[in-house]
């Protein structure tokens, strides 16, 4: 959990180092009928990025980790039981950006996080997920272990919505009948594909 950690920690700083001389900054506005409506009156610009990683689990939880940029370009990297291993990249609308960061503007996404002492408990062997943003200037970034019976409901709302905006499912599904993919791997008798 450590590692993951220091790489949006460090995402985030070549994300503020860019942006202090200048070289990740919002262009000009868009004209009026340009702009897509936003409850929160910021538009997303080149410096917006949302990001998502999914670590594995005692199974065959897809791991995979996928960036939104203002302009809209989703980049993927699957790394085990998902169906496209490796980098890919597709283009979605600045509306559906916009509209990714208007819910987690909603969600107070900059003030979330997760408790370190969870009175209620934790359950083992469950996958998780980190989360940043990066809009106008502030950037956050929240690590969700999904077997953290304390953490805010809304995290696996967002993280879903980072997955449902990208549409990356034909990049992490596989055809199986439950859709999980399996690796080649001797130790995995115990996590058949489809379960």
């Amino acid at each position: 959990m450590k590692h993951r950690a220091v790489r949006v920690i460090a995402q985030l700083a070549v994300s503020a180092a860019l942006s202090s001389c200048g070289l990740f900054e919002d262009p000009e506005p868009a004209p009026p009928d340009e702009i897509p409506d936003s409850p929160f009156g910021s538009i997303v610009g080149s410096g917006t990025l949302v990001f998502l990683e999914r670590w594995e689990c005692f199974g065959s939880c897809p791991a995979y980790s996928l960036s939104i940029s203002g302009d809209g370009t989703v980049s993927y990297f699957g790394m085990a039981y998902v169906n496209v291993k490796g980098q890919a990249s597709k283009q979605v609308s600045v509306d559906d950006v916009q509209a990714l960061v208007d819910e987690m503007l909603a969600a107070d996404y900059f003030n979330l996080s997760v408790s370190e002492d969870c009175p209620a408990g934790m359950l083992s062997d469950a996958p998780g997920a980190t989360t940043s943003l990066t809009f106008h200037g502030q950037a956050h970034a929240v690590e969700h272990y999904h077997g953290d019976l304390c953490a805010p409901a809304s995290l696996r709302r967002l993280e879903d919505a980072i997955d449902n905006f990208a549409d990356i499912s034909a990049w992490i599904e596989c055809d199986t009948p439950g859709g999980a993919c399996c690796e080649l791997d001797v130790n995995l008798y115990l996590f058949p594909c489809g379960r």
